[in-house]
């Protein structure tokens, strides 16, 4: 039926008609291939974009790791130094028990030693670090006080010593009584809260 009407119709129309089909099928070939492919083009071209600023941002975030990894090896390496010069809790024992024995391989008499209590900076117990002091008097000749401190502080661990006071006895004795007050730094056992 539509082919009759179109067969009885004059050239022009016919030809109008034609060139109306023609220009129909390229607008629909050119909505069928053009925009999804420029779609799809703009698509590619902000995921680019967006990959761009994922390795920029990752750059970034490689920088900022190599950077902390760096600062946490130094102060992994200072932590190490630092624990080298602290005694654990086993060592504070042992170091207190044997000042008697050190005194007399110094060539002295430990006359008293006493531990003072309630020695402690919160701050450094929470830390993991607990302050231990003590009072000990020694009694000998100066040379081998001198030896006994020596020996005190050639350990590994600190040992610092907060003060000293010395007293000749009598003047017909070299014997000299030295009064020390000791103080070292125990790190926390990692069991204990």
């Amino acid at each position: 039926m539509l082919i009759n009407t179109l067969a009885k119709l004059n050239k022009p129309a016919r030809n109008g008609i034609s060139a109306a089909m023609v220009i129909i099928a390229a607008i629909a070939m050119y909505r069928w291939t053009i925009p999804p492919h420029y779609n799809y083009l703009a698509s590619a071209k902000s995921y680019e974009h967006a990959v761009d600023d994922i390795i920029e941002h990752s750059k970034i975030i490689k920088a900022q790791v190599e950077t902390q990894k760096t600062q946490l090896q130094k102060l992994h390496e200072n932590s190490s130094q630092l624990e080298s010069v602290l005694f654990t809790s086993n060592e504070a024992k042992e170091f207190f028990s044997d000042l008697q024995v050190i005194a007399e391989q110094s060539g002295c008499v430990v006359q008293s030693s006493n531990f003072i209590p309630g020695k402690s900076d919160s701050k450094k117990k929470h830390e993991g670090i607990e302050v231990k002091s003590a009072n000990i008097s020694v009694l000998g000749i100066y040379k081998n006080i001198e030896t006994f401190v020596g020996r005190l502080q050639s350990r590994t661990q600190k040992v610092w010593i907060d003060t000293v006071k010395m007293e000749n006895l009598d003047e017909t004795s070299n014997n000299v009584l030295c009064e020390l007050t000791i103080t070292i730094y125990q790190i926390s056992d990692k069991d204990t809260p």
